[in-house]
């Protein structure tokens, strides 16, 4: 069973659920500028309302746990069942704890205390071991990126690693006993993306490599895999103002094909899954709208993309079939640093290419966290009510909050 993580938002709503008819129009594969794709906006029939489980606050978490502005909580639901979870705590703690069904009962430890500023968790796993990674800054120094380890379920942590010396914005996703990661160095001047793998035998990580070929400020990458196959997936702005790229490698990440032009210019912050089957799901924001477009030949090609709903900020989660949850900061305004409005929201999409329509879980201010296919007909999503903090905090605070929502 795939089990990993990647981010979304939201607090607490039943609202119905929609299907609606996936697109199947091609667009170029690798290599190929796509540029100003036609954009499909969802047209959508609202049937009975779905069911989603009862919101409750991650009480372990604390009243004003520090949240940092894009994917500082995260939720990745193992094959047993447990959900386990990754957050800040004062700015200089990062914390795991786990729970089986409900938030109610979470065990809490530490992974790391007493370092620098921590911010930008992840978290994967397979059946042997849970990878928890972050981006610390010591004080008058520049961020790097660490990963801790536990093999007992996250009763303990080994001791953290340094992954990266330079570098922000980890990236996790596990396949089997495979865990990759990627992350970017430098800033919107000059960066670049970089990628590693670990190693399921004897846990070391591969020398990172360069994925991306731009000349300019690659950012926010984001990693699947799934057996041999592994999608990289950035914002790049070397043809001027920023939009979506992806690079995959069918050899684990030893050898990468062309890079392939994802979305038109002035969208960014992709978010990639997949499932065993060769569908692959990518998301994007831009110009204040998220969309995503499906592919069933691996990511060789792609759909037309799909609008399914306003805001910022897309995270994704496939399982083995390649249904998908999509989530989001659902926002009607143009400014994604705005608190005021935010709503976490999100969106179902079946393997077959059937995507629902969006489904607020919060009313109230929201920031992104998570979500995680279960393998079950349900997700687990997680996120950050800002309602009980001051609008604009550097550190944004908050409570975090979890659900569990019906999947195709």
């Amino acid at each position: 069973m795939k089990v990993m993580a990647h981010m979304v938002a939201g607090a607490a709503a039943l609202l119905a659920m929609a299907a609606c008819t996936g697109v199947d129009q091609s667009v170029p594969g690798p290599g190929a500028d796509v540029g100003e794709q036609p954009t499909a906006t969802v047209a959508v029939s609202v049937p009975e309302a779905s069911h989603v489980v009862e919101p409750e606050r991650v009480v372990a978490a604390g009243e004003s746990a520090t949240i940092g502005f894009n994917n500082a909580a995260q939720v990745l639901t193992t094959s047993d069942g447990v959900q386990h979870y990754v957050f800040m705590d004062g700015g200089r703690t990062v914390m795991h704890g786990s729970a089986s069904g409900t938030a109610a009962g979470i065990q809490t430890t530490a992974v790391r205390s007493g370092g620098g500023k921590v911010s930008l968790t992840a978290i994967a796993a397979t059946d042997e071991v849970i990878v928890v990674g972050w981006t610390e800054t010591e004080k008058g120094g520049g961020p790097a990126v660490y990963v801790a380890e536990s093999a007992d379920g996250g009763s303990t942590w080994g001791a953290a690693q340094q992954l990266a010396g330079t570098g922000t914005a980890l990236s996790l996703a596990s396949d089997g006993d495979s865990i990759v990661a990627v992350w970017h160095t430098g800033d919107e001047t000059t960066s670049e993306i970089h990628f590693s793998m670990r190693d399921g035998d004897t846990g070391e990580w591969s020398e990172p490599v360069r994925v991306d070929g731009s000349s300019a400020g690659p950012l926010w990458p984001a990693v699947e895999v799934s057996g041999d196959s592994v999608w990289v997936t950035w914002r790049d702005n070397r043809s001027g103002p920023y939009q979506v790229y992806l690079r995959r490698s069918v050899d684990g990440g030893v050898t990468w094909l062309e890079e392939q032009v994802m979305a038109r210019p002035n969208t960014g912050d992709p978010t990639v899954c997949a499932g065993d089957n060769g569908v692959v799901w990518l998301a994007y924001h831009g110009r204040g709208e998220v969309a995503v477009v499906r592919s069933t030949d691996g990511g060789a090609t792609f759909g037309a993309p799909m609008v399914v709903g306003s805001g910022w900020f897309p995270r994704l989660s496939c399982d083995a079939a390649g249904a998908m949850v999509l989530g989001w900061e659902q926002s009607e305004g143009m400014d994604p640093k705005a608190d005021i409005a935010k709503q976490a929201a999100y969106a179902t999409g079946s393997g077959s290419g059937e995507v629902g329509e969006a489904i607020v879980l919060s009313e109230t201010a929201g920031t992104c966290a998570s979500v995680t296919m279960r393998g079950d007909g349900f997700a687990d999503a997680v996120w950050v009510d800002k309602a009980v903090s001051a609008s604009g905090a550097p550190a944004l605070q908050g409570e975090l909050w979890h659900a569990v929502v019906e999947a195709p």
